[in-house]
């Protein structure tokens, strides 16, 4: 979690604006880090590999991004590694972390809400995507998938581990989403501007609160 911690620091000590947590062109990363980010493979699982990151190259340090899809804690690769599940993404929990953590908006699930139908859950034929809108169809599910879903689909190009993919299973991934508002975006680009164009407020209030809530040492209930 150094990265996005890293992050938040240069952005509260340099006094920043806090689109940059969103959306910036830079980030600190190790060498080791680095080297993750942009091989197509692990370039450390090997021995001989995992030989070449000595300590030093674990001193994280600022770098410049050159791509959108970078930048801001959301696509970070611990963010999305804590968000996935063992060998699988979760567009649910990803979705539900934007929706949380971002927007202080976690969409509560109904006490009658349904998991996933088992006969759906083992359709091989249906992509995740699918299976889930089969299970959004039913109105106990709708309420919260309509808000968490949309979120977590902009960010299936990261594969569990946070590294950019563009296919999953051999099918090119579908990143479209959809807000309850009617704005239609696609990707972490398209995420990204979304926030900026639409939830800028609540992402402020987010980070108000927070740092109100750590200054006092509790939450901000009201007892």
């Amino acid at each position: 979690m150094v990265e996005p911690l890293l992050l938040f620091e240069s952005v509260q000590v340099e006094d920043r604006s806090i689109m940059l947590l969103v959306d910036s062109n830079y980030s600190y990363r190790s060498d080791e880090l680095q080297a993750w980010y942009t091989s197509p493979e692990s370039p450390f699982g090997s021995k001989e590999n995992r030989n070449r990151f000595s300590t030093h190259t674990q001193n994280f340090r600022k770098r410049i991004l050159h791509s959108r899809r970078e930048g801001g804690v959301i696509t970070t690769a611990a963010v999305l590694t804590m968000t996935a599940t063992p060998l699988r993404t979760s567009p649910i929990k990803r979705g539900a972390w934007v929706a949380t953590t971002i927007f202080n908006d976690p969409p509560p699930p109904p006490p009658d809400a349904g998991e996933l139908d088992e006969e759906i859950e083992e359709n091989r034929k249906l992509t995740f995507r699918q299976k889930l809108e089969m299970h959004s169809k039913d109105p106990r599910c709708n309420s919260c998938h309509r808000e968490m879903d949309p979120l977590g689909f902009s960010l299936e190009n990261y594969d569990w581990f946070g590294r950019w993919r563009t296919k999953s299973r051999g099918r090119t991934i579908d990143a479209k989403g959809k807000l309850p508002s009617g704005t239609e975006f696609e990707g972490p680009v398209g995420l990204r501007e979304v926030i900026l164009a639409e939830k800028l407020d609540d992402l402020a209030r987010q980070v108000i609160r927070k740092m109100l809530s750590y200054g006092l040492g509790r939450q901000l209930e009201y007892y």
